[in-house]
């Protein structure tokens, strides 16, 4: 939707979120078997950048021009415009993939099925809390408590948890992180 697109126009040119990495990347990274990545909404590179430096080959997927552009400017980055309210069409599987600071549960299938053996999801996003201001105010955009660990039961959890941060804004956000591997049976 194009309103989509001017808003995170917007968003990134006026707002950029922090750019460091993820902890829970941080701490999961030597996990990944295999080359290729592919980063769900991936914003202005924060582990593209990452992942490519460390010699991954990864498809970044995005639909504001702002970010794409940034995302243009990482070697070993494929920045392919798409508009993931839409849904995902590609053919491709991945050693591992990424969704930070995103939810569109239509994907939820995609990441299953588009997962190698032995590939980690690495799936990091806000979860409803009526008692956190930091978090998207929109319900269909935040998680429910513990649906990651439902939605993905078929994979092999070996990370889940949900805490409460503080953001650049110092409003108090619910997130919850989940690590899983597609076990090959």
């Amino acid at each position: 939707m194009i309103e989509d697109k001017v808003r995170w126009n917007e968003r990134y040119q006026t707002a950029p979120p922090p750019q460091q990495p993820s902890k829970l990347l941080l701490r999961h990274m030597d996990k990944i078997q295999g080359s290729d990545i592919l980063d769900i909404a991936a914003g202005l590179g924060r582990h593209s950048r990452l992942l490519a430096q460390k010699g991954y080959r990864v498809d970044a997927l995005e639909y504001s021009d702002v970010a794409l552009e940034s995302l243009r400017q990482i070697d070993g980055v494929n920045a392919i415009e798409i508009d993931l309210e839409e849904g995902c069409h590609i053919e491709k599987k991945y050693d591992a993939i990424l969704c930070f600071n995103y939810l569109n549960r239509n994907l939820y299938p995609f990441m299953q099925t588009h997962l190698k053996p032995q590939g980690i999801l690495l799936f990091e996003t806000f979860v409803y809390d009526p008692a956190c201001d930091g978090a998207p105010r929109h319900r269909e955009f935040l998680l429910e408590k513990n649906e990651l660990l439902d939605v993905f039961r078929v994979l092999y959890i070996i990370e889940y948890r949900e805490f409460h941060v503080t953001k650049q804004n110092g409003q108090p956000a619910l997130m919850a992180s989940l690590v899983a591997i597609n076990r090959v049976d």
